[in-house]
């Protein structure tokens, strides 16, 4: 259980999702994000054939790809009441224009996934990151998860494009990218 300290180490709502605030996560956070990846071993074990490592949320936090700005980074925990996290959405602003967002995670405890917290988490997001100055939102999704692909096409993705087979852990991956515009 999450205690009132760790509560209060949170910075300012930036946005709700279902009346939960969204924060940003930094690496203080790192004690919380891990009990929450630990709790999406599931996830994990598709992505990587593996749970997640006892350092996986500090590799979270720092994952960035070169030349990236710290603020390029977002990094943002869903609270629950009491403020255990339930969720974290990862994203790079300016991915490969500086209107392009990348969505990297939209990642749920498994006792709040089915519950339509996952699409209230996605329009929640986008609305902000559209107010944040994004015109686009770009994803990947694994190739053989169909679950996610009707998921991410029912929120208005499409444009699909596969890339060549990538190593992730412990296994290899085709990935499946979708882009969303925003305007127009």
């Amino acid at each position: 259980m999450i205690q009132l300290a760790e509560i209060q180490g949170y910075g300012p709502s930036l946005f709700a999702v279902a009346g939960r605030r969204v924060v940003r996560l930094t690496e203080a956070d790192a004690a919380v994000l891990q009990r929450l990846l630990s709790r999406c071993d599931d996830y994990f074990e598709m992505l990587e054939g593996r749970p997640a490592g006892p350092t996986a949320a500090l590799e979270q936090l720092r994952d960035a790809p070169g030349g990236c700005l710290p603020d390029d980074i977002v990094h943002l925990g869903i609270l629950g009441r009491d403020g255990e996290l339930l969720g974290l959405i990862g994203a790079l602003r300016h991915h490969c224009r500086p209107d392009q967002w990348y969505l990297g995670f939209l990642l749920l405890d498994p006792a709040w996934r089915g519950r339509g917290v996952g699409s209230t988490a996605y329009w929640a997001f986008q609305q902000w990151a559209a107010a944040q100055g994004a015109q686009s939102i770009v994803l990947a999704v694994l190739k053989d998860n169909e679950r996610a692909h009707r998921f991410w096409r029912s929120l208005g993705f499409g444009d699909p494009r596969s890339y060549p087979v990538r190593q992730i852990g412990l296994k290899r991956h085709i990935l499946i990218e979708y882009e969303k515009n925003l305007v127009g």
